[in-house]
């Protein structure tokens, strides 16, 4: 067997894999939280999500809103944006951006067009945009945590303020935390 049978094989398999994820979320979401019936069908369309193997072309549904929570609302929720929003699974986003991190974007592109049946339309560029996109979220989610874990905090902290030159000048001032109070 070939590499590039080996390639179709993964692919497929991916394609089957992928279809079924979607499928099964989709329907998952469509049931409404708050009145527990299925929301109405607006339409569907394609999307093509990349892969580690390849593109693959699924099913996106959008779900009319709740008219119970929403009431003269006219939008959709289109459920495979929630998963995702990148139009690329999250295996091919850790992977680009791993591979980012420690090589030339330009390095990577042709490391993931060797070995992964990746389209030429995988550049340089878009490992670099993928590469600075996770980052930022990465960045964003511990800024979330940090203030979650400052928020949780109840007890008092001591402040010091250090100026130079003159120890009569330096001086030490409690602050209470009155976060979340």
């Amino acid at each position: 067997m070939s590499v590039e049978d080996g390639k179709k094989i993964m692919g497929a398999l991916q394609t089957a894999v992928v279809n079924h994820e979607a499928e099964t979320y989709a329907l998952f979401r469509r049931l409404c939280p708050d009145c527990h019936t299925f929301r109405p069908v607006k339409d569907y369309t394609t999307r093509r999500i990349r892969t580690v193997f390849g593109t693959v072309k699924v099913r996106n549904p959008r779900w009319v809103l709740c008219r119970d929570r929403y009431p003269g609302m006219d939008g959709a929720l289109v459920p495979l944006k929630e998963i995702c929003p990148d139009r690329a699974t999250s295996e091919l986003m850790e992977l680009t951006t791993r591979l980012g991190s420690i090589m030339l974007y330009r390095q990577v592109a042709k490391v993931q067009a060797e070995f992964l049946p990746i389209e030429p339309t995988e550049s340089h560029a878009t490992v670099r945009k993928r590469t600075i996109r996770i980052g930022k979220r990465l960045d964003d989610q511990i800024m979330r945590e940090t203030w979650r874990v400052r928020s949780q905090m109840d007890d008092r902290h001591q402040l010091e303020m250090q100026l130079p030159g003159d120890r009569r000048k330096e001086f030490v001032m409690g602050v209470p935390n009155c976060v979340g109070r």
